[in-house]
């Protein structure tokens, strides 16, 4: 019988023989040391589960408010590419940086046309007078070739004579530009998005990804050309 201990070669280097027991017991001792491993490969997956249940988003992912990358959940961002950010400028009064006008701080006193009070209560302080407000945020209709009626944009520039004004301007073509547009303190252009997208854009939940698919102005020298879009 071989001895499981030979010694061989000149060197008298130990080989040790494998025997059908050591090829059974092996595998399962590097397993066993495997498993603390596994363990804290789980628990970081299961934590990582609940942080995206918690916040939307996966972790370490930035969102607009802290200045990274939007975090649009999944099939949302075709809405947020429906927005496009033509101006944004300072207003301190509104800011949540302190410098542009957008994204707006939460709990800022909002009044609102165009948009529903019950939805935008969960980012801020909706007002019906606008004599209370900080801010007004008006959803306003732009007929392809024709533009803004002449009440609409009156409607707009007393009150953006009030207080700093957000104009979200729906669109469906090409048209004039707004006359009101060096009066407000921001200026999106909406080709169709959700009522929630509008306030997660204007309250920095993500930023607008949106650019110009069509020129807005002057057919030869546009003010805002095909192609153009800010972000935040």
């Amino acid at each position: 019988m071989t001895s499981p201990d030979t010694r061989c070669g000149p060197c008298g280097a130990d080989i040790r023989a494998r025997t059908a027991d050591d090829m059974f017991v092996e595998p399962l001792v590097g397993a066993f040391a495997a498993l603390p491993a596994m363990r804290d490969a789980m628990t970081e997956h299961r934590r990582a589960a609940r942080d995206f249940d918690a916040t939307g988003r996966s972790p370490g992912v930035p969102s607009a408010r802290a200045g990274g990358a939007p975090a649009a959940e999944s099939g949302s961002d075709a809405e947020l590419r429906a927005l496009t950010l033509l101006t944004n400028r300072t207003s301190t009064r509104t800011s949540a940086s302190g410098g542009p006008a957008l994204p707006l701080r939460d709990g800022v006193r909002v009044y609102l046309e165009g948009l529903p009070d019950t939805a935008a209560a969960a980012y801020a302080h909706p007002v019906a007078d606008l004599a209370e407000a900080e801010v007004a945020v008006l959803r306003v209709d732009a007929p392809q070739g024709t533009g803004i009626t002449d009440d609409d944009t009156d409607r707009v520039l007393d009150i953006a004579a009030a207080v700093p004004t957000v104009v979200v301007l729906h669109v469906d073509g090409p048209c004039p530009a707004p006359e009101f547009t060096d009066d407000c303190a921001a200026l999106l252009v909406d080709l169709g998005a959700a009522d929630q997208t509008v306030l997660d854009v204007v309250f920095g939940r993500h930023a607008p990804l949106g650019r110009l698919v069509f020129p807005l102005g002057a057919p030869h020298e546009p003010e805002f050309p095909a192609g153009f879009g800010l972000a935040y």
